[in-house]
């Protein structure tokens, strides 16, 4: 994690931004977490460590984080935007009921394969992705019939 701050601390001086210690705050807070949040989870997680963050800081920390790589927006819902920690994690699929609002991921090593054949074929520089798939989920498949 050390490097990680670290890459993110030189990534804000690069932008001839300040590096805040709210702002290492909100990267440790997200590498922890291990499902989708939004910005009220991510909030609360810190308010419950005590922390004095306001969501204001956390609004301006994500885009740094997207862009730095870190995490991505995977998808809104409710007029929430969820996000995940992409580092070291391979492209997949996000299933998305659109009836009670399940989110399922998918990971299948063929899709990695074929977005990386891809990459090369069309001389890209896979920076980011974004895979959903909106459906019913088996559940409230049932409680229709």
């Amino acid at each position: 994690m050390k490097n990680l701050i670290e890459d993110f601390k030189n990534f804000i001086k690069k932008k001839g931004l300040k590096y805040t210690s709210e702002r290492e705050e909100v990267l440790r807070e997200i590498l922890e977490v291990e499902d989708h949040f939004d910005v009220d989870t991510l909030y609360f997680r810190l308010k419950n460590k005590n922390s004095k963050i306001s969501k204001a800081s956390i609004y301006r920390t994500l885009p740094l984080l997207i862009e730095a790589g870190y995490i991505q927006e995977v998808y809104k819902q409710a007029g929430h935007s969820y996000y995940e920690v992409t580092f070291n994690k391979l492209p997949h699929l996000h299933f998305i009921c659109i009836s009670c609002g399940r989110v399922d991921e998918v990971m299948d090593p063929r899709l990695n394969q074929l977005i990386k054949e891809h990459e090369q074929e069309k001389n890209y520089k896979l920076l980011s992705y974004h895979l959903e798939i909106f459906g019913i989920c088996s559940n409230c498949k049932e409680a229709l019939k």
